[in-house]
């Protein structure tokens, strides 16, 4: 049997074992995007948050694609895929917990997607917000979105959290699309 690094051994995998889970798996600096299309190329589901923006330098301006969260990559994956993320070149490690890996909820994930496909502006924040309500946006193009709505210099902010990560984001929104959680259930 061979074994694995220290630094990619993820340590006893979770009860389930034929559902695929979401895992945050940590990256080499600047090295997300790679990864992503080797995770593609070996059949494994990813998902790396990307957001445009405009880039400027001295001489011009061009639109671009930047990753959302730094070094990290989602992959959805079942305990039989756990080795091949780990030895995609790029990879370091799947996020643990008392050396368990940490599944991030389904619910969370969709929320990233949501937000990315939403063409908002986003600010990125990471340190942990826990003040604030539960809330569901309940129209446009950020409907489904669940998060935590936070008032910030006369701002509404709608702030979403993944917790594994320790990672928020937040992003403007109007307060007439935003019902309390409870409401919407």
């Amino acid at each position: 049997m061979t074994s694995l690094p220290n630094h990619i051994n993820p340590g006893p995998l979770p009860v389930v074992s034929g559902k695929r889970v979401w895992y945050a798996a940590y990256t080499h600096f600047r090295a997300e995007k790679r990864v992503a299309r080797e995770l593609s190329k070996r059949g494994i589901e990813n998902f790396l948050p990307l957001y445009k923006t405009i880039k400027q330098w001295s001489d011009r301006k061009k639109k671009v694609e930047e990753v959302l969260i730094r070094s990290y990559i989602f992959v959805h994956i079942t305990r039989k895929e756990f080795l091949p993320v780990l030895t995609t070149t790029g990879v370091m490690t799947i996020i643990h917990f008392s050396g368990k890996p940490v599944p991030i909820p389904d619910w969370q994930i969709q929320n990233l997607k949501i937000v990315v496909g939403a063409n908002v502006p986003i600010t990125g924040n990471i340190h942990e917000l826990t003040k604030g309500r539960e809330v569901l946006i309940n129209r446009g193009s950020l409907q489904g979105l669940r998060g935590t709505i936070l008032r910030v210099k006369g701002h509404h902010k709608i702030v979403i959290s993944i917790q594994a990560l320790n990672y928020s984001l937040s992003i403007d929104i109007d307060p007439a699309f935003v019902e309390t959680a409870d409401a919407g259930v």
